[in-house]
């Protein structure tokens, strides 16, 4: 197999030469220009097809995880605009990838030509994080320049591609003539679109705050007609691509994003003050939940051909179904992080409620637990200024007072232990410190409020909104499972894949149901301070694999396994020789593979005949 060195023009052989090969064996120079064509066959009558993405396709991808990262580490979704923010701009950068990809792993060989072009796309893809940071539901004065921004990048991609499209149609116009047509069609596409991006350019100003989402449009009609008109065209179908490969690769990245909210969970909680029962608790919630996630993917992605209008349905449903596991990392982050604020803040009201329990302990003693307790949760006041110092004025003033607890005993004062007013400040100072903490901040909080319960309902209010969107994701991702399911074909029997598909669109009644808590404040608070929560979606997956496993017991046993053993030859992943390797079989081995054809044909009609 050949390598390249690193940043060469030159690609050696690894093949041990012989001393009649001349010099030319032995290197291959880059072409400027390189035919898809497949030049093994005797008629280069046929794409090159490869069975896994080159390395310039992963390396894409790099820049497709670092956009995600990005703008998720620089935009919190605590409202529906920071929802249809992260839509907007994910759809930028996914739709922006399948154009991509659609070219490449039919066209995209090695040269001088196509690494340049590779690297105007990889400029794009840094453009858009770039605009990234300023993106958001609505356009006005000061990210106006983002939107004009992100349609000129859109613009120079498409019409890139277009440019790339037409140079590999002079090189296949004779030899696939059926092709032509469908290329004529697919690069006047990409013009047209570039050109619409060019004039979005153009109108894009604060007057007109939505009119970003034209965008969607033209991804949805671009991607649509691309699609369909390769599958219908002979000679650059998708059937023999490896989309799958490449569509599941990038289901893994974006997975991938649920394992970084791991890793932003355990800095925040666990990194200051080490492991707890809680923590661990919390932490294992959400990676139980990453690899269930991947295994229900993978467990129902295609392995075999399923039919030109399938696959391109499942295509398009890969858009929402990654955003659904990207919303839905987002809210299990902030439910992890909630529940060990709730934690916290449970331990501040039992000491609160400590001071003034019978019998009495000092005050002196109480204040130190008090003041204890609060320093052991570890604050970053860097991100609170403001209720640091409202925190160290209420212990200040407690300090000073000769007594902290209320003379009648009222329901606040039974709420938080010391006074009612003074609790209530302290307990929602501490509150908003906490959440600003941890990264979780609010659009407009009032820092200079005397009011601490305000902070508190303001965080109850988001922290609902969270609950409530958590649960829609996830359903609506379970949702998509059960379409991928009815699209693959994941069990032989047809009743068998309807229990299957059925139980999945159980599972989605019951995750959404779970938004009718949310009429019940009091049962709803107890459900999103328990572990619980976090393991909701993961015991549904889990059910749903152990019904699919029993499936295929039942197939098993009942007379169909014939049928489940043909299914899982076809789904398993079997080595696939390249056009190179199967034109370079020996003569003599295929002679021999059609004598063994020949005999066994023979004996089995003799068997027939006896």
């Amino acid at each position: 197999m050949p390598r390249s060195s690193f940043l060469s023009f030159r690609t050696y052989s690894t093949r041990r030469q012989s001393r009649a090969d001349t010099p030319t064996d032995t290197s291959h120079i880059i072409p400027w220009l390189a035919s898809p064509l497949d030049q093994n066959t005797v008629r280069s009558s046929r794409l090159r097809q490869r069975a896994d993405a080159s390395p310039i396709e992963l390396f894409y991808d790099v820049f497709l995880v670092a956009n995600l990262a990005t703008f998720s580490a620089t935009h919190e979704i605590n409202n529906i605009k920071a929802v249809w923010s992260y839509v907007g701009f994910v759809g930028i950068i996914w739709f922006t990838w399948l154009q991509v990809t659609l070219f490449d792993m039919r066209f995209s060989r090695d040269s001088i030509f196509e690494r340049t072009c590779k690297v105007v796309q990889l400029s794009a893809m840094i453009g858009f994080a770039s605009a990234g940071s300023r993106f958001s539901s609505q356009i006005k004065d000061e990210n106006v320049w983002a939107f004009k921004s992100l349609s000129i990048l859109l613009f120079g991609s498409r019409f890139m591609l277009a440019l790339q499209y037409a140079i590999n149609l002079w090189f296949i116009h004779e030899e696939l003539r059926s092709a032509v047509r469908g290329m004529f069609v697919i690069i006047g596409v990409h013009i047209l679109t570039g050109i619409s991006y060019l004039i979005m350019f153009l109108t894009f100003k604060p007057s007109e705050p939505h009119i970003w989402m034209v965008w969607f449009g033209l991804f949805v009609f671009e991607s649509v007609v691309v699609i369909t008109i390769s599958n219908y065209t002979p000679g650059i179908g998708l059937d023999d691509s490896h989309l799958t490969t490449r569509m599941g690769l990038l289901t893994l990245i974006i997975i991938g994003e649920h394992v970084i909210s791991v890793t932003r969970i355990v800095n925040k909680m666990v990194a200051a003050g080490g492991w707890t029962f809680a923590s661990l608790l919390h932490v294992m919630g959400v990676v139980t939940t990453v690899y269930l996630l991947w295994h229900s993917y993978y467990d129902i992605s295609p392995r075999q051909s399923y039919g030109k209008i399938k696959q391109e349905i499942w295509i398009h449903l890969h858009f929402p179904f990654h955003m659904c596991i990207i919303l839905s990392s987002e809210a299990c982050q902030i439910l992890a992080l909630a529940l060990d604020i709730s934690l916290k803040l449970r331990y501040l009201l039992e000491t609160t409620n400590f001071a003034c329990e019978e019998p009495r302990p000092a005050i002196s003693a109480a204040l130190n637990l008090l003041n204890r307790t609060i320093t052991d949760m570890e604050i970053d006041y860097t991100r609170a200024p403001h209720e640091e110092a409202a925190i160290h004025n209420v212990l200040g003033t407690l300090w000073n007072q000769t007594s902290i607890c209320p003379s009648v005993n009222t329901t606040g004062a039974k709420a938080y232990g010391i006074k009612e007013e003074q609790g209530r400040f302290l307990t929602g100072n501490v509150t908003v410190a906490l959440f600003s903490s941890m990264g979780i901040t609010l659009e407009d909080p009032d820092s200079t409020s005397s009011e601490g319960i305000q902070y508190l309902k303001l965080y109850l209010g988001l922290l609902a909104f969270v609950y409530a969107y958590y649960f829609i994701t996830v359903g609506l991702a379970m949702w998509h499972f059960a379409i991928f399911a009815t699209l693959t074909g994941r069990h032989p029997n047809l009743w068998f894949n309807a229990i299957a598909v059925g139980f999945r669109l159980v599972c989605v009644a019951i995750l959404i149901s779970q938004i009718a808590f949310a009429k019940n404040f009091d049962l709803t608070y107890k459900y999103m301070t328990h572990p619980i929560i976090l393991y909701t979606f993961s015991l549904t997956m889990l059910s749903v694999l152990l019904v699919d496993r029993l499936l295929d017991i039942v197939a098993a046993s009942g007379g169909l396994k014939g049928d489940v053993s043909r299914q899982s030859s076809t789904r398993s992943t079997v080595p696939m020789l390249s056009h190179d390797e199967e034109a370079n079989k020996q003569p003599h081995e295929m002679d021999e593979q059609a004598s063994n054809w020949s005999y066994e044909r023979e004996r089995h009609l003799m068997n027939i005949r006896g």
